[in-house]
């Protein structure tokens, strides 16, 4: 139901904003027509030099007014561009959240030798999956089917499976807004000093 909401949102809002731009456009075409034929009527159809000095000036205010509202509006579209941009990073940042949550409950389950699939782990991969569907980048949906595809192809192998979560970790990350160096391993923040000298993680 959200993400139709949503999906129906976003159809308005880029309605009213190609509506505006067409009125935006018609209005442009007809300023320029109206100073291009005052310039053209100053120049070749008057003669009194102070006649045309009043029509020069016409067309220097009308420039100086549209210049004016020109960069009014520019500010103002960038100004909606940020506010925009800022929702959408709150959004990922809460789906991203819900990808932690059930991250964190696997891994405090098995330290503690039980199963990592309770109900609140599966419920909040659901609700990630469902987020990322809706708010995740192309990139970050690949990541994250490359990722659960690798976790059941290295299955056992505690090594790779660190190494694939450390790699949608920094692209969650980068998703964020973040730009971590490819020596940064996210998941030995997890593992104690003698886990990393095991496993061979210097950091």
């Amino acid at each position: 139901m959200k993400a139709n909401s949503n999906r129906r949102i976003n159809q308005k809002m880029f309605l009213i904003k190609m509506r505006k731009n067409v009125f935006i456009n018609i209005w442009l075409f007809i300023l320029i027509l109206i100073l291009v034929s005052l310039t053209i009527w100053g120049v070749f159809y008057i003669d009194i030099v102070d006649s045309k000095i009043a029509v020069f000036g016409i067309v220097a205010v009308i420039v100086a007014a549209f210049t004016s509202v020109m960069t009014v509006n520019i500010n103002n579209k960038k100004t909606r561009e940020r506010e925009y941009e800022l929702h959408i990073l709150k959004e990922k940042q809460k789906v991203c959240e819900h990808f932690y949550n059930a991250f964190f409950e696997i891994f405090k389950n098995v330290k503690n030798n039980r199963t990592g699939l309770t109900k609140k782990t599966i419920d909040e991969m659901a609700l990630f999956k469902k987020g990322l569907m809706n708010w995740g980048s192309e990139e970050l949906i690949t990541k994250f089917i490359e990722y659960e595809n690798n976790i059941f192809t290295n299955e056992g192998d505690s090594k790779a499976i660190l190494s694939n979560a450390n790699v949608f970790l920094k692209e969650m990350r980068k998703e964020l807004g973040y730009k971590d160096s490819k020596n940064l391993e996210l998941m030995t923040v997890l593992l104690t000093a003698e886990a990393r000298e095991e496993l061979g993680f210097k950091n």
